[in-house]
């Protein structure tokens, strides 16, 4: 049983890099105007060829090397991104803008905080029953409930999918981290949706100031 968790776990930490190869692959060649039904090609040929051995290990085994396992809401993410870039309904129907939001602003409390700038330790709350401090991981959890049924009311499907998947991961150890915070986020995944909300509120700043 604990040889099958060990590679789903080694599973999730490699599919999370080979979606990370892919969907920076197809970005790439959109920015150079290649057509998108040939970068969606291109995109799942190297998603499939980053499993293939070198040496006795696969290619997303060396990327992984380099980054540690991304989070379930960056497999979200980056999944829905991939889908979405040529499913254009999937898009209009299920907006990122919120669960970038929420990452962006929780990232910019939590690693400042996670890294001892302050007195709260948020990554604490995370050892879900395994904590001394309950009432600290009791709160994360109310709140992470309400966040669900935020998301649910005004329906922001692909945050609530975010959440109920890194927290049903969390519950099946499907990461190697035994800290919930790793599941809902990871640094990449905050940079690049700090980066995606300065975007649109620059953009919002300067509609404002020409109308």
């Amino acid at each position: 049983m604990n040889l099958l968790l060990s590679n789903l776990q080694s599973l999730m930490g490699l599919t999370g890099i080979s979606l990370l190869l892919s969907a920076t692959i197809f970005r790439v060649l959109l920015f150079f105007k290649v057509k998108k039904s040939f970068a969606a090609i291109i995109a799942i040929i190297l998603f499939a060829l980053s499993y293939l051995s070198i040496s006795g290990y696969s290619i997303n085994f060396y990327v992984r090397g380099l980054f540690n396992d991304l989070s379930i809401s960056s497999l979200v993410l980056l999944s829905y991104y991939l889908i979405s870039s040529v499913n254009k309904t999937l898009s209009h129907n299920n907006p990122a803008y919120p669960a970038f939001s929420l990452i962006a602003l929780t990232g910019l409390f939590f690693y400042p905080a996670a890294l001892g700038l302050g007195m709260i330790d948020p990554y604490s709350w995370g050892f879900i029953n395994k904590t001394h401090d309950h009432y600290s991981s009791l709160i994360f959890i109310t709140c992470l409930a309400g966040l669900m049924t935020f998301s649910l009311i005004k329906q922001y499907n692909l945050l609530l999918l975010c959440l109920v998947l890194s927290t049903l991961a969390y519950q099946l150890k499907l990461l190697e981290s035994q800290n919930l915070w790793d599941y809902l986020l990871d640094p990449l995944i905050f940079i690049y949706a700090l980066i995606m909300v300065i975007s649109r509120i620059s953009k919002k700043m300067v509609i404002f100031q020409r109308t």
